[in-house]
């Protein structure tokens, strides 16, 4: 099961635009005292480095001890540089 994240925005409209950004405008809002928007997804995965990535020439043993890297699952959508700018209020 994936874990539950909970972001936590001063203003709704920056609630709003991270939630719709990182869901693609898949969300549900639930209205109260304030918003809240809720979504599913996948932002970052874990891959290994070049040199453990071919399959014909590295030894599975490898792996339990090679490095991994944590990237945006799709880097074109640029949650990190959004995300940023929004914290910053631009």
């Amino acid at each position: 099961m994936a874990p539950k994240v909970l972001m936590v925005a001063e203003k709704p409209s920056i609630a709003l635009s991270i939630a719709t950004v990182l869901s693609s405008g898949r969300m549900s809002t639930r209205r109260g005292s304030t918003d809240i928007h809720e979504f599913d997804g996948k932002f970052f995965c874990v891959d290994f480095p070049a040199q453990y990535r071919d399959w014909t020439v590295t030894d599975p043993l490898d792996l339990f001890q090679a490095p991994t890297l944590k990237m945006e699952a799709n880097p074109k959508a640029h949650i990190r540089r959004h995300l940023s700018q929004e914290a910053r209020g631009l």
